[in-house]
């Protein structure tokens, strides 16, 4: 449960959350945060704390983030963390990204989504997608799913 500032309660998930960034994790030596993230063009350093809380900080230069990648982080986070916006992330099932359509294999016209399943343990979503004008259908997996190679043909791995 995460303080939502926007809310103003302790919430899992709400519409304030972020979707994490696709940037490389770097792991770091201090007794509170596990890992640091950074998007150079978006200026946002995403921090993953050892409680298991992760949250973004928006417009972060990247100087800052190579002193905090070298330095203890414990003292950024007392002193200069609450000059940047903030939010916190979304984790888990939540934090994976269906997209509202794909485009059919066949004629490139939208799916719509049929029925979808969502694995929290193994954190994956898979869709059944069907083309509303070919009947073309397609299951397609979503998050950190691993299989066999055998289980693999047909779908697409995001």
């Amino acid at each position: 449960m995460v303080f939502c500032r926007e809310c103003k309660r302790q919430v899992d998930d709400c519409p304030h959350f972020v979707y994490p960034i696709q940037a490389p994790r770097t792991s770091v030596f201090d007794p509170k945060i596990e890992t640091l993230a950074y998007s150079e063009p978006k200026q946002i350093l995403e921090i993953v704390f050892k409680s298991g809380q992760v949250w973004q900080l928006f417009g972060v230069p990247s100087t800052i983030y190579t002193e905090l990648r070298d330095t203890s982080i414990s003292s950024f986070l007392r002193f200069i963390a609450h000059r940047y916006k903030s939010a916190p992330v979304k984790t888990g099932i939540s934090a994976i990204v269906v997209p509202q359509s794909e485009p059919c294999p066949r004629c490139k016209t939208a799916m719509e989504v049929t029925s979808r399943a969502e694995n929290s343990i193994a954190k994956f979503i898979r869709v059944f997608w069907k083309c509303p004008q070919c009947e073309q259908s397609q299951i397609l997996t979503y998050g950190n799913y691993v299989s066999s190679k055998s289980d693999r043909k047909g779908s697409k791995w995001r």
